[in-house]
């Protein structure tokens, strides 16, 4: 992968750790399809080089990404995009708990960006009917 897919930029002011940012591009990139599996991904010193940010904080967040089954690192070739792992079955409670976790820490990251609540529902609303 020669580019960044998207703006890859980082907002070192939000309070959120350049490495967890990282992450978040990564994950978005792979949900809206800008990387699909085995897309190879930039190499850790080139990523550090057009983020500008410590090497160590890249590899971290590729580390991260690889725990939770976004990426593969292939020693000697690098880091590629891995196959959707298929999602745990949950219980209709567990289900429910779980997006409510997950709503809520969206829209506490959308307040702190400056996005209100009915701008980011309008906004998936839009993306949900283009899906």
């Amino acid at each position: 992968m020669d580019a960044l897919p998207g703006d890859w930029t980082l907002e070192f002011q939000s309070g959120v750790p350049a490495y967890k940012q990282i992450v978040h591009h990564v994950q978005a990139a792979v949900s809206r399809g800008e990387l699909r599996e085995g897309d190879r991904l930039p190499t850790i010193r080139a990523l550090h080089l057009a983020l500008d940010v410590n090497p160590n904080t890249v590899a971290k967040a590729y580390r991260e990404l690889e725990a939770a089954g976004v990426i593969e690192t292939t020693q000697g070739r690098g880091c590629f995009v891995a196959p959707p792992v298929s999602a745990p079955k949950l219980s209709p409670k567990d289900k429910r708990t779980k997006l409510s976790e997950l709503a809520a820490r969206f829209i506490a990251e959308a307040n702190r960006q400056g996005i209100s609540f009915d701008e980011l529902l309008h906004h998936l609303n839009t993306r949900t009917s283009h899906v």
